[in-house]
């Protein structure tokens, strides 16, 4: 029996309330349902129809997931809307593009409620907090309120934009106003749901994957921790905890990619009982990164979109080594890829990763260089 968590509707401010909540509702519009119309499309079922967002394993009830950033989107009438969870990590939550109450963390199943809303017809999104490389947490889905219905969604959006990063892209501690965090103050300061990343996909009208890793490098990882692993290990998979689970989605087409990785291989020194010298590290990352590129080169296709960020920060090594990179195959032919960099960011959250404000600030950076470099183009 599922616990309840009873959450009177609360909003907080949220930069991106307003204009969310515009593109959310643009979305139902551009299917040419109004208001009234949408009385139509409710649906017969006991069932939400459910999108989702990012990778997730489907079981019969649930959805098993363990990458941080996963989404997922359902549409209804009604007063009130549950969510049920049973996972370590925590959810963000919006209704109508307006920031809730966050679902907790939990041990146990949970159905976290949300009531007080106003009549009519609402959207409700539910973003993983956080990821949990070695053990998947449950989504149970969502529960409708004695007066609720569920509605029709409109399609999902046509733009879609996949990000391969580390921790600097994750929300890694964004929430935290110290530098100084213990790793239970680490876990409860992160909300990957105001990542930049996933930010900029609002702001774009966008789907996302955040393929994102806390310390992980392309080649070796921050202080060449989980030997033999690297990026590659988990780049394929739905789950991280699952070698078996091979991701596949026939519908996952992104016409974008954004990479920001390197910067864990090269931001700690080699440990005595490390597999490299430092020339055998800067080499394989070298062809690694090449081969990362050219691979996401072949599978959006020769206008797809693709954007190199430096690692950082400015004194780390991956940053040259990756603008050469990206010179080279742009010389080579490859116009579509191009390096950008962030504004100088204060990085005053948890062991000096950016905060809520670093985030916005690049995820304001990235969606202008996109719309600058032919992000109309993006469907």
């Amino acid at each position: 029996m599922a616990a309840a968590t009873n959450l009177t509707a609360m909003w907080f401010d949220h930069p991106l309330r307003v204009g969310t909540a515009i593109g959310l509702w643009a979305l139902l519009a551009s299917t040419g349902a109004g208001a009234g119309a949408m009385r139509g499309d409710v649906e017969a079922s006991d069932a939400a129809a459910v999108q989702l967002i990012g990778r997730a394993e489907r079981g019969t009830e649930v959805w098993r997931v363990t990458w941080p950033g996963v989404g997922w989107r359902t549409a209804f009438s009604g007063s009130g809307v549950g969510v049920t969870t049973q996972d370590t990590i925590g959810y963000a939550v919006t209704i109508d593009g307006l920031r809730m109450n966050p679902i907790p963390p939990s041990q146990d199943r949970q159905t976290t409620w949300y009531r007080g809303l106003a009549t009519g017809h609402h959207i409700i999104e539910v973003v993983r907090m956080r990821a949990t490389p070695r053990a998947p947490g449950l989504f149970f889905g969502f529960s409708k309120d004695s007066d609720g219905h569920w509605l029709a969604l409109p399609p999902k959006p046509s733009r879609q934009i996949e990000f391969i990063a580390d921790s600097g892209s994750t929300g890694y501690g964004d929430l935290s106003a110290t530098v100084d965090c213990t790793n239970d103050e680490v876990a409860a300061r992160s909300d990957a749901s105001q990542s930049y990343p996933i930010v900029a996909a609002h702001q774009l009208h966008a789907d996302w994957q955040l393929n994102a890793m806390d310390g992980i490098g392309l080649v070796r990882n921050w202080h060449g921790i989980w030997k033999g692993t690297s990026y590659a290990s988990y780049a394929t998979l739905t789950l991280q905890s699952d070698s078996a689970s091979l991701f596949q989605d026939s519908d996952w087409h992104p016409q974008a990619a954004v990479v920001r990785i390197g910067g864990n291989d090269f931001g700690s020194p080699l440990g005595a009982d490390e597999p490299w010298t430092a020339a055998q590290l800067e080499a394989q990352f070298t062809e690694s990164y090449r081969n990362l590129l050219t691979g996401l080169r072949a599978r959006l296709g020769p206008n797809g979109l693709i954007i190199v960020i430096q690692p950082g920060p400015e004194d780390n090594p991956a940053n040259q080594k990756v603008a050469k990179i990206v010179d080279s195959l742009r010389s080579a032919g490859d116009q579509q890829l191009y390096e950008m960099q962030f504004p100088k960011l204060a990085l005053t959250a948890c062991d000096y990763h950016p905060n809520l404000s670093d985030h916005r600030l690049m995820a304001a950076t990235l969606v202008k260089f996109i719309e600058d470099h032919g992000g109309g183009k993006l469907h």
